[in-house]
This record gives C-alpha cells, sequence and structure tokens, in this order.
C-alpha cells in the first residue's frame, strides 16, 4: 500500500511538472499584437489649457496614453509570449522624446525575455505635426527621421540579426524557431516637407504605398523561407485587404496602392497571414486567390488607446502549421478604474465630427449644384428646404441620424455585431433619412421616399452590410464572412 502509494505521488509529480512545461513552452509559442499605441511622451506635456484643447476632440485617450501603454506592458509581462508585434503609429506625431519613451516601455519587456518588433506608421517618421504642449501654448517638437527611427528601435527589429530592406523601412528576422517576421514598411513620410528643416511649407501624407524594389524584396524573403520549411508572418500599418467593399474607393489612404496586385504577389511567395492596424478597427478580413484554393488573411487591431482598448494573442500551433487567434480588452488602469466607459463615450462624443466629415464630402459633391436641385424639387410644387451651407447640412444629420451614427461606428469597432443589430442599426437609420426628407422637401416627401427605397436603397445596402456584418465582397463568388475576434488561421 505505502508503494502504491508512492508510486502514485510519484506519478503526480511527474505529471504536473510535464503539464507546467507544456504551459510555459505554449507562452513561448504565444505572439502578442497592439498597434496605434500613439504614444505621447510626460516630457512633452505641462498641464494646461492646450492639452486639455487637444485630448477633448480626439476619439484616443491622448493624455492618458502613457499610462495607458505602461498598463499594457504589465499585462503582456503577465501573458509571457515569446514575441511582441506593434503594427505601426508608435507616437502620437512622431516626437523623438515620444519614441524614446517608447523604447523605454519596450526595453521593459525586452527584460522580460520578451521580444517586441515594431514597422512605423504614417505617424511617426518626418511628421511637421510634432508638437509640444506646454501649459496655454502648443509649440512645434522635434521629430525623427528614418535613420533616426531605425537607431531608436534597434533592439526592436532594426538590430543585426535582421536582414534589411535597402530601400525602406522593411526588414526580415526569425524570433522563433521556424517562424520568419517580415515587417513591412507601408509609409509616404518620405514625401513630407517640414519648414523646420528649411523645406518652404509643412505637408504630410498619410497614405500606403510599397514601393516596387520593397515588394521583390519582400517576395524574395518569402519566398525563400518557404523553401526551407519555415513559416512566414508579415506586419504593416496599412491595410491590404479591404475590410469593407469600397474601402479601396472610400477611404483610400487607409489601404495601400495597387492592393488586389500587392497581396496577389504576397499570397504567390507564401504569405497568409498579415497583422495591420491604421483604422483603429479591430476586424479581420480575407482576400481569396483567383481560384478559391488559396487566400491571404488581415488581422487589423484597433488602437490601443480607443475604446475597446484591444490586443491580440496569436499562439502558433507546430503541427498544424496555424495561428490560434483571441483578442482581450484593456478595461482599467491603475489611475483610471473607469477607462472602458470614458473610451466608449469619446466614441459617441466623435458623432458630431463624423457627420461633419460625411457631410463635407457630399456637400463638395453636390454643393455646386444645389440650386439646381432645389429647383428640381419645387418643380413638383411646394418649398425645398435645402441647406445652405456645410455646417446646416452636418445639423440637418445631426438632429436626424447622431444616434444610429453613434451606435453604427461602436457596432463596427465592437466587432461581431449580432445580425438582430445590424437590423436595428439599418432600420434606424431608414426612419432618420425618411424623417430628413420630410423637414427637406415636406411637400413631396412620400415621392421621394419611395424613390429611396427603389433606386437609391439598393444601391446602398449592400456596402451597409459589408460594413457591419463583416462580409467583404459581398454578393460574389469571393464573398468571405470571418469571425474578428477568434479564429484559427493557417500559416
Amino acid at each position: 500500500m505505502i508503494m502504491k502509494t508512492r508510486l502514485f505521488i510519484i506519478i503526480m509529480a511527474i505529471s504536473t511538472l510535464f503539464a507546467l512545461d507544456m504551459s510555459a513552452r505554449a507562452t513561448r509559442n504565444r505572439i502578442v499584437v497592439i498597434s496605434d499605441v500613439h504614444l505621447l511622451s510626460p516630457e512633452l506635456v505641462t498641464p494646461g489649457a492646450a492639452i486639455d484643447r487637444a485630448d477633448a476632440v480626439e476619439s484616443k485617450m491622448m493624455a492618458m496614453s502613457d499610462e495607458i501603454m505602461a498598463t499594457l506592458t504589465d499585462s503582456i509581462i503577465d501573458l509571457d509570449p515569446a514575441i511582441v508585434l506593434l503594427t505601426g503609429d508608435l507616437t502620437h506625431n512622431g516626437e523623438r522624446l515620444s519614441h524614446e519613451r517608447m523604447a523605454w516601455h519596450l526595453n521593459r519587456l525586452k527584460q522580460k525575455g520578451i521580444q517586441p518588433l515594431v514597422i512605423p506608421g504614417n505617424h511617426d517618421c518626418n511628421n511637421p505635426n510634432a508638437r509640444r504642449f506646454d501649459g496655454d501654448q502648443t509649440l512645434p517638437a522635434a521629430t525623427v527621421t528614418r535613420e533616426e527611427f531605425a537607431q531608436i528601435y534597434h533592439d526592436f527589429g532594426y538590430g543585426d540579426s535582421s536582414l534589411r530592406d535597402t530601400a525602406s523601412l522593411s526588414y526580415c528576422c526569425e524570433p522563433l524557431k521556424g517562424i520568419v517576421v517580415i515587417g513591412i514598411d507601408s509609409n509616404m513620410d518620405e514625401l513630407n516637407t517640414l519648414t523646420c528643416r528649411g523645406d518652404s511649407a509643412d505637408t504630410y501624407h498619410n497614405a500606403g504605398n510599397i514601393k516596387s524594389e520593397t515588394l521583390q524584396w519582400i517576395v524574395d524573403r518569402a519566398s525563400e523561407a518557404r523553401k526551407q520549411g519555415k513559416q512566414v508572418i508579415a506586419m504593416m500599418h496599412h491595410h491590404l485587404v479591404p475590410h469593407f467593399d469600397n474601402e479601396d474607393r472610400l477611404l483610400t489612404n487607409y489601404i495601400v496602392k495597387h492592393h488586389d496586385e500587392v497581396a496577389k504577389q504576397l499570397l504567390q511567395a507564401g504569405i497568409h497571414t498579415i497583422f495591420t492596424g491604421h483604422l483603429h478597427v479591430t476586424d479581420v478580413a480575407k482576400l481569396y486567390a483567383d481560384d478559391r484554393a488559396d487566400s491571404i488573411v488581415e488581422i487589423a487591431t484597433g488602437s490601443a488607446i480607443c475604446y475597446p482598448f484591444a490586443l491580440r494573442t496569436a499562439t502558433v500551433n507546430y503541427k498544424k502549421n496555424t495561428l490560434d487567434v483571441d483578442t482581450r480588452w484593456l478595461t482599467a488602469t491603475a489611475a483610471c478604474p473607469t477607462l472602458r466607459e470614458l473610451g466608449r463615450q469619446r466614441i459617441i462624443n466623435s458623432t458630431p465630427g463624423m457627420a461633419a466629415m460625411l457631410s463635407g464630402k457630399a456637400w463638395d459633391k453636390l454643393g455646386g449644384r444645389m440650386n439646381q436641385l432645389k429647383m428640381m424639387l419645387e418643380m413638383g410644387g411646394g418649398k425645398a428646404n435645402l441647406p445652405e451651407t456645410p455646417q446646416q447640412a452636418t445639423q440637418l444629420a445631426l438632429r436626424h441620424l447622431r444616434e444610429v451614427l453613434s451606435r453604427a461606428v461602436l457596432a463596427v469597432v465592437e466587432a461581431n455585431d449580432s445580425e438582430a443589430d445590424i437590423e436595428d442599426i439599418i432600420n434606424e437609420g431608414k426612419q432618420g433619412i425618411h424623417a430628413m426628407i420630410e423637414e427637406v422637401v415636406p411637400d413631396q416627401a412620400d415621392n421621394l421616399w419611395e424613390f429611396f427605397l427603389s433606386d437609391v436603397y439598393p444601391r446602398l445596402e449592400p456596402f451597409v452590410r459589408s460594413v457591419l456584418g463583416d462580409v467583404n465582397a459581398a454578393g460574389t463568388d469571393m464573398e468571405s464572412r470571418t469571425d474578428d475576434l477568434r479564429l484559427t488561421v493557417k500559416l
């Protein structure tokens, strides 16, 4: 009996040690992904009206960015991954002090045996908008060149263990055995001009592009890794795959130029998974090859300082050559236990700004024809109360669509909204548009409403459902719907 008891204890002890070892190895196969931290160094802020004004109009928790990054760093240390990918916009506006502060946070991870890897975003280099907030004043601050960016982040992707592209800030390394990470520089900041460097004006480019020589370099590195039997993960700042229909037409600055051709070449080179950011949405999009036999999956992660404060984990399954992706949320910091609630309210408060942007775009297209439109509407009798300025157009939209716009934006940033919620948002939006029509042309409201339902809405509906319902290439042979929060993707 004593021998059996001892044997049982020994077996249990061995089993426990084996389980602990397996758990430890699992965390070392884990990757954490964060994006768009937009860190503003505390050294650049003296409390006062300047920072209060700037922070008040942001959906990002700009003034809390350093505190949020510190909390994220603690959370990542607890998760104990092997590597952390940061997919650009590391800083608020490319301030040198903000980059140095970010490097300080990343060094905390490095000291714990966790390897951070970064790639720049459109905010990070040669940025003429770099500022410090000094009481009531907003003053210029030093930014960084692309060379200085690589120097600051030498230990986080740009060191001797990486292969560097000579034409960009792209690089390639193998931070996990058999897993090659390619960091892709998709920025156009080399075209920026800065008066502080002697240029005649300040100009800023936030669109995405991959140079032809850089694209060839990426394809060569991925192909070489595949020939050696290794798996490849890519990351960059701008989108590669449209996350909703017509993204490349409506938000041209958020997706790289010639994205279809670029995606095709990356897929042929053996890249099936790419992590991105930029749009501040936590969303997954899939693009199929022409024969649907293969696909590339883009996993975009929302801003770390913007509701709902997302970070991803991706665990490598070597047996299946897959990544198991999960999503987590930062809910509080030590100084702000209500971070999530405050961030959500920031999103709601941003609705007027979004309405102004949409109204402005519509006004640019229709403004020159408003008188003509008014005459056409009044030919049928009655008065047309059309807005006469972009500001009036914004107020008209807000009177009838403010609440549903807030609901729609929250549905997009929170990800994976239910079909019932989507239908509610669509129906509420229709009611708001009907009310707008009744206000503008009360005598012809019924006729115009019928025209909207029969002619306008059928063309608008696929786009709306694509945005709200996470459907890509809706209604085509390439249509796909993916889980934005939890999924398994092949390497």
